[in-house]
Parts: structure tokens; C-alpha cells; sequence
């Protein structure tokens, strides 16, 4: 039983590694979760301002968005990111990455609880990425920890949902991402773009369920159950896109 479970458990690993191997170019996110100590929100912010100033003055090339979770567990706290990376964009800066965590440190730290980092993989295999532009007002953005052996259900049940969904609402970009290193996983996230809070509502008077079963029929509730049982939790977040706070060099600006 022990050796079954193992080999399980190493074929779900597997399937995991071989969509990550699939992935095109500039689909790497590094992303900061920073945790502010109670009541200095505002010192955080002055500070960050003024690292995001130590970033144009190096002129880094590099886009660092910088959103304040507003909902769910981490609320108060800021994530901090730059997307559109290959893998091989994090070597070769490991001058600069020093100099940046020694400006963090003494502009940030005092007000600092805590930093954690984490690598994101686009996953346009579960959905077709949206098409890189400005940030937008706010995202939704939904963690879902999966079971090891629920991977490829989730996977496939969330490419049908996907599908129904782009059909019910074709105005809703999103894209789905997967933990590649900084945290428990296997993790995998969808996240929204919103122009107001009201476009949490989704499409007026129907759930998700109710449009994967109009697009799938009997099938639909089976794709939803599915897709359930292969997580163990999840829960979701609105985040603020903080321009005042983000950095994005002279090119990327549009």
C-alpha cells in the first residue's frame, strides 16, 4: 500500500513538472507578500515610495506592480510583483539583488513584520492567457491548495470550466498561475482583472455551477464535483492597485 501511494504520489509530481516544462517564455512572476507591522501602514508606504525611487534611479528595467490586499486573511498587508519573466531573467542579477535587499532593508525593515517571496508560473494550458497591458483598478485572485493525486482532475475540470465561463462572460480577463517555488503547494491561482468591485458580481442571477451546467449539460455538475475534490481548501482576496507605490520603467509605460 505504502509503495502504491508513493508511486501515486511521484506520477502527480511528474504531471506537474511536465506542464511546467511546457510553459512559453516571459510566463514567470516573482511575487512579494509584504506583512506590515499594526499601525504603521503609513510609514510603510512613504518608504516604499522612496525604494520604488531607488529603483528608477538604477534604472531597472524591470516593472514592479504593487497592489494592498483589501479582503480575505491578508488584508492590510501589500503584494508586490513583476511578471513577464523567462526563467533565465533571474540570473545575472545578483549585484543588483543585493544592492535592492540592502535599500529594502533600510527604508522598509523598520516597519517590516515579515517579506515572503514566491515563484509564479503562468498556466495558459488551463485557460488562454490574457494579453499583458496596464494594471487594471483591482484582481480577484483565488488560491486553490490542491490534493497531490486530484492535480490532473483539477486541470482538466478547470480547462472545461474555463471554457464556459470565457463564453458567459468574454469581457472578463484572467489567467491562471502555479506555485513553482516559495510555499506549500501543489497551488495553483486565478486571478481576475476588475475595473470596479461591482464586476465581483459575475454574471448577474447565475453562479459558476449554473453556467458550467448550461454549457455541459448533465455533464456540468460532474466537472464542478470533480474540480472540488481536487483541492483541499482555497480562499480569495481583493487586491487595490497602488500606482503611487509601483515602479514600471520609461519602456514599459504605455
Amino acid at each position: 500500500m505504502r509503495k502504491l501511494f508513493l508511486l501515486m504520489v511521484v506520477l502527480c509530481l511528474a504531471a506537474t513538472l511536465a506542464a511546467a516544462q511546457t510553459q512559453p517564455a516571459a510566463s514567470v512572476c516573482e511575487i512579494h507578500v509584504n506583512k506590515v507591522k499594526p499601525g504603521m501602514a503609513s510609514q510603510y508606504e512613504q518608504a516604499r515610495a522612496k525604494h520604488m525611487a531607488w529603483h528608477k534611479g538604477q534604472n531597472d528595467s524591470w516593472s514592479w506592480a504593487v497592489w494592498e490586499i483589501t479582503t480575505g486573511e491578508g488584508t492590510g498587508n501589500y503584494l508586490v510583483g513583476s511578471c513577464g519573466h523567462d526563467w533565465k531573467d533571474f540570473d545575472g542579477r545578483d549585484k543588483f539583488q543585493a544592492a535592492d535587499s540592502t535599500n529594502a532593508s533600510s527604508t522598509m525593515g523598520p516597519y517590516l513584520a515579515s517579506d515572503t517571496m514566491g515563484y509564479y508560473v503562468q498556466r495558459p494550458d488551463l485557460s488562454p492567457a490574457t494579453p499583458s497591458g496596464p494594471p487594471p483598478p483591482y484582481l480577484s485572485v483565488t488560491h486553490f491548495f490542491l490534493r497531490p493525486e486530484g492535480v490532473l482532475d483539477f486541470s482538466d475540470g478547470v480547462k472545461k470550466a474555463s471554457a464556459a465561463m470565457a463564453k458567459a462572460m468574454p469581457n472578463n480577463p484572467s489567467n491562471w498561475y502555479s506555485l513553482s517555488n516559495g510555499g506549500p503547494g501543489p497551488e495553483v491561482v486565478l486571478v481576475r482583472d476588475l475595473k470596479s468591485i461591482s464586476e465581483l458580481q459575475g454574471v448577474p442571477g447565475k453562479t459558476v455551477d449554473q453556467i458550467v451546467q448550461e454549457a455541459y449539460g448533465d455533464q456540468g455538475a460532474a466537472v464542478m464535483v470533480a474540480i472540488r475534490k481536487a483541492y483541499n481548501r482555497s480562499y480569495s482576496e481583493l487586491l487595490h492597485f497602488r500606482p503611487d507605490l509601483s515602479y514600471m520603467p520609461a519602456a514599459a509605460k504605455p
